[in-house]
């Protein structure tokens, strides 16, 4: 049996779909993504992103990353 995606985990919590809480990310990380302030925008260039704009599957990994201290 596979494990639930936190995609699922939430979408269960919230009553709602997988697809829609990463849509849902993917505005959110958008706007901050967007936000001119220097501060804001030399904390995203500590990610490495395979396109122009963060995914929500990069910004997961990356937050696990800092929480283990890698």
């Amino acid at each position: 049996m596979r494990e639930k995606t936190i995609y699922e985990k939430i979408a269960e919590k919230y009553n709602t779909t997988p697809e829609e809480v990463r849509r849902e990310m993917q505005i959110a990380i958008d706007a901050g993504f967007d936000n001119p302030d220097p501060d804001v925008q030399e904390e995203w260039k500590k990610m490495t992103l395979k396109g122009n704009r963060p995914t929500p599957e990069e910004v997961i990994n990356f937050a696990v990353k800092q929480l283990k201290g890698n």
